[in-house]
């Protein structure tokens, strides 16, 4: 019976004391959080009472102001404050200048020049043809044959232009018949025809050549 009793002292006596030093703990604390309660501004930790107590400005008593000293600067205006030195820098995003639009010249495009219209050269005025009359003049030939087939007259001709000698088959009606002679000019003059003559007498079967006039139409022009 005393034993227990001693164990029921023993176990108060330890609650007690841890009790006491579960108090003592939370004094000790409450006290350090006021003496070094961190400052809301600059974050230092500074005691918690100053030696001096700081009056609200709603219970300072009113002050007068002197307009006068006002206006000279040498009296201050209750209530401002002045600008800390240790001043927040609140930098504001958004706040630069929007960089300046360099617009791009337009580009330039290239006009082809207008061609004119092709002109078309002036056409040349035809010259006017000249006028010819009719005028029966007296002319030579050299007769080289007369025949009455026209096919053997034509090949007489062929044969004088094959030696250089340019003919022409004449027709004309003879008691009725149809006589084809071969004649070589015309001359303008007898001599030049007989020039000719000899030159036609050298070929065989033609000895018989000879200087024949006859009048011959030429066209004569107008104004000539």
């Amino acid at each position: 019976m005393d034993k227990q009793e001693n164990n029921r002292d023993n176990y108060l006596k330890t609650l007690w004391v841890l009790l006491s030093a579960l108090g003592l703990l939370i004094i000790v604390g409450a006290a350090g959080f006021m003496f070094f309660s961190p400052d809301k501004v600059t974050g230092e930790i500074k005691p918690a009472l100053a030696a001096t107590t700081i009056i609200p400005e709603e219970q300072r008593e009113p002050r007068e102001i002197d307009p006068i000293a006002l206006s000279r600067g040498t009296e201050e205006v209750p209530g401002l404050l002045e600008t800390p030195s240790d001043e927040i820098e609140i930098q504001v995003v958004g706040s630069e200048e929007p960089e300046p639009v360099v617009e791009e010249p337009a580009p330039v495009v290239a006009v082809e020049p207008v061609k004119p219209a092709p002109v078309a050269p002036p056409v040349p005025a035809k010259p006017a043809e000249p006028e010819y009359m009719d005028v029966t003049v007296q002319v030579f030939w050299i007769q080289v044959g007369s025949y009455s087939s026209l096919t053997k007259a034509d090949s007489v001709s062929s044969y004088l232009g094959s030696k250089g000698l340019t003919s022409t088959v004449q027709s004309r009606n003879v008691d009725g018949k149809p006589v084809y002679r071969v004649r070589i000019g015309a001359f303008n003059t007898k001599a030049e025809a007989e020039k000719f003559t000899s030159q036609v007498q050298s070929l065989d079967g033609y000895e018989e050549s000879f200087v024949v006039q006859s009048p011959m139409v030429k066209k004569v022009p107008v104004n000539s």
